[in-house]
């Protein structure tokens, strides 16, 4: 009898018998997940945080949810995101488990699927304080890592730009979704930004099932959202 991944038991051995989005089974089947996969909905979480990595064009800041959905093949054989890798590992991004949005915004930051990356630092939440056209706010470190623009005529995130930097805004990173919550600060293309001060913010953590996490049987670790498991069928083996 098959069921939707979202309400499958955890901690117990599965089988993947379908998934109802087509582009979704493309990415996992890049990844190395197929139907007739064996896997497990896993119990406990993992604490997402942004991440430092350095990848051929140098070194770039991965908010905690895009980090979240860059798989990495570890050198030593194993997958996982990139934010539970260890500073110091290495390997290469083996696929994307969102869409075209995400793979667009990591070509801009000079990253695609296949290069070779390593992880500098993992990085705890922080608070950016900055003045827009004039206009003091405060954006997240995920927010601060999706905007895009120049620094004294060097493109950058504005995470990685100086304090008391001019920052002209080139484009936003990410989906729609994102673009409109950032321009509800007045931060959009054409914009210039003044970083203030970066100080630590108060954890918030996710709401219980707000995301599910599975591992197959060859060590691949994927984090997926309710809609997504929504669409996948498994059966106990």
């Amino acid at each position: 009898m098959s069921l939707t991944l979202d309400k499958a038991p955890q901690e117990k051995p599965l089988i993947l018998r379908g998934i109802g989005s087509d582009s979704l089974k493309t990415r996992f089947e890049r990844m190395g997940l197929h139907i007739g996969s064996e896997l497990e909905v896993m119990s406990e979480d993992s604490v997402q945080h942004p991440v430092r990595i350095k990848g051929p064009q140098g070194e770039v800041l991965l908010a905690a949810g895009m980090a979240s959905k860059v798989i990495v093949h570890h050198d030593d054989g194993h997958k996982t995101p990139v934010f539970e890798m260890n500073p110091g590992e290495k390997g290469h991004i083996e696929g994307l488990t969102a869409g075209s949005h995400l793979e667009k915004s990591l070509k801009i930051l000079g990253i695609s699927e296949g290069d070779n990356i390593e992880l500098i630092r993992c990085l705890p939440p922080m608070e950016y304080k900055t003045v827009v056209d004039g206009k003091r706010t405060s954006l997240t470190e995920g927010m601060a890592a999706k905007i895009w623009g120049e620094c004294d005529k060097i493109p950058c995130q504005l995470a990685t730009c100086g304090r008391g930097r001019p920052f002209e805004v080139k484009t936003i990173l990410g989906g729609p979704r994102a673009a409109q919550s950032i321009s509800y600060i007045g931060i959009r293309p054409g914009a210039t930004v003044t970083l203030e001060t970066v100080d630590p913010a108060r954890s918030i953590g996710m709401n219980p099932g707000a995301r599910i996490i599975i591992m197959t049987k060859e060590g691949l670790r994927l984090h997926l959202r309710q809609d997504q498991a929504e669409t996948m069928f498994v059966s106990e083996l």
